[in-house]
């Protein structure tokens, strides 16, 4: 019994268990682990998984052949008597005439298929009858048969091709064809939001595929009418029934004529499949056009739910903790920041945020739209989850975009209302999970100087400002004058508070222009 680690399926055997893992293929960053014996192995893809299988745990039994068996096989084209006692004698023998240029036939009884290239009989006979016994070579290749005793065993291993196939048809759930959606929609999603394709160009890709596979089932089918009809002799309601049966079971043609018709019909069934968060419009005013400004505003407290809902939640990251030396630094856990804010303190299980904003241009930076439509974003992360899974950008959550021009004119205030009404939520009510009530808190907001400048409300002038840094007061001509290691004063926030206030009096602001805006909203920031 092997249990699959997507969906928890159980299968019967380690084949059936690989070829059920295809239908996952498509999932974002999957691991297959082999569940082979002895095997520890994991893969990021699943064609490694699949030869990883057939290299190594798909071997044939051992060969027990009863004494008494003796066959003789004889090469069935014509001017050639060679004589052979093994089925891997014959099979050598027939690469042998592809080799000299002659048309050879499959030895297997009930296979249809010729071959002229050495290499698609060799991958022919090694995916379709790697346990070619010698019950099933074709009668045209037989001659003067021993049959082996009753007590014998077959010099392949016992299960026929026709067994194998009817144990992999057999693995699949019976709600294939909503695991056969998810799956497509798994592709198309990887197309859009990974490979970066226009919706334009996955149409045109859905419209040639759809187009593609109906004319080949349309070929399919005039064949399968044709076999019915002249060797089966079967009337023309059977076969109609025959054929409608096969169309109906058309998954792929049922999704793209149905659900993923178009682009806008693909994007409502991908917000029917996974979990969507619609973000929010937040109105900012007009500005000196007159025209109407917003920002768009992806829910915190949704975003953190469902990844408290998600498989890699519950599974690897909850209530992560690292345990090193005490004087080694391991991750943000170990400063003193963290160590002395009074909320983590009295909430050990609470979800650490992190917060990353930049700016980037959307168009050509050095053309004459430079920093016209430059965007503002920002993006969510949880520091409870471990290094090496935050880092990736699968697990890093857009939570709002603005234009660069928008923050100036409205102020971050407006822009990060929606936002900050949502933390301080979290902070004193929490969100509920399965049950249970789960706090959060910011822990810090990441940045480039710029961002950190203009989010901490410090100046933003880096070649003429006297104070230009926001870690300490000290000023230009000391940097210039002096070692440029040396610091000035550390700021505070005492001084932080100070110079804010002889700033709003008209005094020197000691590189301070505004203040924090956050830090009317929380405690836990540091």
């Amino acid at each position: 019994m092997f249990s699959c680690s997507f969906c928890s399926k159980t299968l019967q055997t380690l084949r059936g268990y690989v070829l059920h893992c295809k239908i996952h293929r498509n999932e974002p960053h999957p691991f297959f682990k082999c569940v082979g014996t002895d095997c520890k192995r994991t893969f990021c893809t699943y064609a490694a998984f699949k030869g990883h299988f057939y290299r190594v745990h798909n071997t044939p039994a051992p060969s027990v052949t009863a004494v008494a068996a003796f066959t003789h096989f004889t090469c069935a084209l014509p001017l050639c008597d060679c004589e052979f006692h093994t089925v891997k004698e014959l099979i050598s023998h027939l690469k042998k005439h592809i080799e000299e240029g002659r048309p050879v036939a499959c030895p297997v009884k009930g296979c249809q298929n010729t071959f002229t290239v050495k290499s698609s009989f060799t991958a022919h006979m090694s995916r379709k009858h790697r346990t070619c016994a010698v019950d099933s070579v074709s009668d045209m290749y037989m001659q003067n048969v021993s049959q082996p005793s009753a007590a014998s065993v077959h010099e392949d291993t016992p299960q026929s091709s026709n067994d194998a196939i009817t144990n992999e048809s057999s693995e699949l759930p019976q709600d294939f064809s909503e695991t056969f959606l998810r799956n497509v929609c798994l592709f198309y999603l990887k197309l859009q939001g990974q490979l970066l394709l226009p919706a334009s160009t996955i149409q045109t890709i859905v419209e040639e595929m759809q187009n593609v596979h109906d004319l080949g089932q349309d070929y399919t089918l005039s064949k399968l009418r044709s076999l019915l009809k002249n060797d089966m002799s079967l009337n023309d309601d059977a076969i109609a029934k025959i054929c409608d049966c096969v169309k109906d079971s058309d998954l792929f043609s049922a999704c793209h004529h149905g659900p993923l018709r178009t682009t806008y019909s693909r994007a409502q069934t991908f917000k029917k499949m996974f979990k969507y968060i619609e973000p929010k419009t937040v109105k900012l005013g007009n500005d000196e056009n007159m025209t109407e400004r917003f920002a768009y505003y992806v829910p915190v407290t949704q975003t953190l739910k469902n990844l408290l809902e998600s498989d890699i939640w519950k599974n690897s990251v909850s209530q992560q903790s690292c345990k090193t030396h005490s004087d080694v630094f391991c991750d943000i856990s170990d400063g003193q920041n963290f160590k002395s804010n009074q909320f983590f303190i009295e909430n050990p299980g609470c979800l650490k945020l992190i917060l990353y904003q930049d700016a980037f241009e959307i168009v050509n930076p050095l053309g004459s739209a430079k920093k016209r439509h430059k965007v503002l974003a920002v993006y969510l992360s949880v520091a409870n989850m471990p290094a090496h899974v935050r880092s990736n950008t699968d697990h890093m959550s857009l939570v709002l975009l603005c234009r660069e021009s928008d923050l100036k004119q409205f102020g971050s205030a407006k822009v990060f209302s929606e936002m900050l009404v949502d933390l301080k939520n979290l902070e004193e009510h929490g969100i509920t999970v399965g049950g249970e009530t789960v706090k959060g808190a910011l822990y810090c907001i990441a940045g480039d100087n710029l961002g950190s400048h203009s989010i901490g409300g410090f100046t933003e002038n880096f070649s003429h400002s006297q104070y230009f840094c926001r870690y300490c007061e000290i000023t230009r001509s000391e940097f210039q004058n002096d070692d440029p290691n040396v610091c000035g004063p550390q700021r505070t926030p005492e001084s932080y508070d100070s110079a804010l206030l002889q700033a709003e009096d008209g005094q020197g602001s000691k590189g301070i222009k505004k203040g924090l805006t956050w830090s009317k909203h929380f405690y836990a920031v540091p």
